[in-house]
């Protein structure tokens, strides 16, 4: 049976924050990766700019992702925050190139809103049982997270495929959200998810080649095969500066 294609992203820095831990969190991922995954693992770390997130469709149509794990960081966030819904909104905020959004909506003809097929109840529940405080949420805002959780959302409901974005707090050293336990959290959501993806009827049926698919209850209402790593970036997303430092993977083989 092959191996499912995994779509890892985070954001690099935006306005008022200089390093996005969204970023590191997606290239460690993908080169820590539980020890049992299966899945074919490829991280992204993507500009926070609305035009590289407009851009996102041609990345799916050309690695045709079987499931997407979408990170971004939200200030606000006390807990892993898994996102239940994208909304068809952006607000009129700069993005870290200084650009506005074209529009106050993501798709003039696009459907008010998405929601993952992912049980994000279930999801949070499983990383509280990890001992990983979790919840689940309404809403992705109306920056950019929520701008390509849209996007992602509206191709994986077109092409079989399972997407969910997830908020994490800022790292906070020794604690719950240091660089050990999100990592730790990271790989349980991975878990989680492709596990859901192997009891999908017909799963392992319908693979293609990239080069063959088109170029809990209370909900918050805020903003065995080691994992193969693919580096080669695909254009518009080329890997960030390389950085190092704290025993932090380079990011520079990541796109």
């Amino acid at each position: 049976m092959a191996r499912p294609r995994v779509l890892i992203t985070g954001f690099g820095p935006f306005p008022g924050v200089s390093e996005n831990p969204s970023a590191w969190l997606a290239a460690t991922l993908a080169e820590q990766g539980p020890p049992d995954c299966e899945g074919e693992l490829h991280a992204r770390v993507l500009p926070t700019e609305w035009q590289a997130a407009s851009l996102m469709p041609q990345l799916y149509a050309s690695l045709q992702p079987h499931v997407m794990i979408h990170f971004g960081l939200s200030q606000r966030a006390t807990s892993w925050r898994i996102e239940r819904t994208a909304h068809n909104r952006a607000a009129r905020r700069a993005d870290a190139s200084g650009a506005l959004p074209a529009s106050t909506a993501i798709r003039a003809d696009g459907p008010e809103r998405f929601e993952t097929t992912v049980p994000v109840p279930a999801l949070a529940a499983h990383l509280r049982r990890c001992g990983l405080p979790a919840a689940a949420s309404r809403s992705a805002g109306r920056y950019l997270c929520n701008f390509l959780y849209y996007h992602s959302l509206g191709w994986a409901a077109r092409n079989d495929c399972l997407a969910v974005f997830v908020h994490l707090p800022p790292l906070n050293g020794n604690g719950p959200f240091s660089e050990l336990a999100l990592v730790r959290g990271a790989q349980e959501i991975l878990r989680f998810v492709l596990d859901l993806r192997a009891t999908v009827p017909g799963f392992g049926t319908h693979f293609t080649s990239p080069l063959e698919g088109e170029a809990d209850r209370s909900l918050i209402g805020r903003e065995g095969g080691k994992p193969q790593t693919h580096s080669a970036p695909l254009t518009p997303f080329p890997g960030p500066p390389p950085r190092g430092g704290r025993g932090r993977p380079s990011l520079s083989a990541k796109g």
